[in-house]
């Protein structure tokens, strides 16, 4: 039961923070979401980059692969919002094991390369190929087709707010507990060394597979968020130029950490909020500050505020011993004193 609130106490937190931050800021609702659904999308990501240190560049590709499975559902198919959800997970699912054997086999450059090869190659697709199907770069809109849902109306972006919040606590839940789980230590030991863990009986193919596959199911999870949320989906969401702002938001918040992509998120969007409403060219600054990070804070912005935490416990802890000592070190003197006298 401790265990049980060890992984639920944090994820909580966190949500309760957005919520409270929701009803702080009532004009920055949608913010707020974002910053929730991007945080999904990094977290993919961060299992890939941060446990397994496989660098990849074609993450849209797999928001898109969750975007267009619900898209298309609701815009050709059916009306149920939850089915469409559904779809999506199971199209990242499909992706993860049909891609990932081939995928996996590849290392440092070639891994990065051939995703973001696959990237451009699902661009070409859903703008060109099956332009029937998505309607190309105009692309598909379905919100008036979307039926309403009980408890929580998904038509409505209140509603999709408080769905989404269900969502990111379960899946802060699940990265917490993949973080402190044995999976979680075979990933960072793949990363540390993968000929050692095939040496102690891994079996890293399988483990690598089950790690894309991961990435690729909450990637889609988060595409398929967007596609309810906006009620239209068209091929920008899977553009190959936007697999940087994955990895600069990764770096931002502290690859391979609990809260580093939530974190990062945070960053990302909260320095394109502020500085795109002053400058067009918001990426200038997110620029300058990665590079900072880069040099002076390595664990992020997450790890900075792990570091201060840290220091400030020390200091207390040290504080409160050396008060403990000096008081002891005061009774002694006090009794050698009375001692004496007697």
């Amino acid at each position: 039961m401790n265990q049980l609130a060890r992984y639920i106490r944090g994820p909580l937190i966190l949500v309760a923070l957005l919520i409270v931050a929701r009803y702080l800021f009532p004009n920055k609702m949608t913010f707020f979401w974002e910053v929730s659904t991007f945080g999904i999308y990094i977290i993919a990501n961060d299992i890939l980059y941060g446990y397994m240190g496989m660098v990849s560049f074609g993450q849209p590709f797999y928001l898109g692969v969750g975007a267009y499975a619900a898209a298309i559902y609701l815009a050709h198919i059916g009306h149920n919002i939850f089915i469409a959800i559904s779809l999506a997970i199971l199209a990242g699912l499909v992706t993860g094991l049909i891609l990932g054997p081939a995928y996996i086999r590849l290392r440092g450059d070639y891994y990065a390369l051939i995703n973001a090869a696959t990237c451009a190659m699902g661009l070409f697709m859903v703008e060109k190929v099956l332009y029937p199907i998505t309607n190309g770069d105009d692309g598909l809109w379905y919100r008036s087709s979307m039926h309403q849902t009980p408890f929580l109306n998904l038509k409505m972006p209140s509603d999709v707010f408080w769905f989404t919040m269900i969502i990111l606590g379960l899946v802060m839940i699940f990265y917490t507990w993949l973080d402190r789980s044995t999976l979680g230590a075979a990933f960072r030991g793949m990363k540390a060394s993968e000929s050692k863990m095939k040496f102690l009986g891994y079996d890293t193919f399988k483990l690598r597979w089950l790690g894309y596959t991961m990435m690729c199911v909450l990637a889609a999870l988060a595409g398929a968020l967007y596609a309810i949320n906006y009620g239209f989906v068209n091929p920008s969401i899977s553009e190959p130029a936007r697999a940087a702002e994955v990895l600069v938001a990764t770096l931002l918040g502290g690859p391979g950490s609990v809260y580093g992509p939530f974190f990062g998120t945070l960053a990302f969007l909260g320095i394109k909020d502020i500085v795109s409403a002053v400058m067009d060219r918001w990426e200038l600054a997110v620029g300058i500050l990665t590079i900072i990070v880069c040099f002076y804070f390595e664990g992020g912005v997450w790890g900075t505020i792990q570091t201060i935490g840290s220091k400030i416990r020390g200091q207390t802890i040290g504080s409160k011993i050396r008060g403990r000592t000096a008081n002891q070190t005061g009774a002694v003197s006090i009794k050698t004193a009375e001692d004496g006298k007697s």
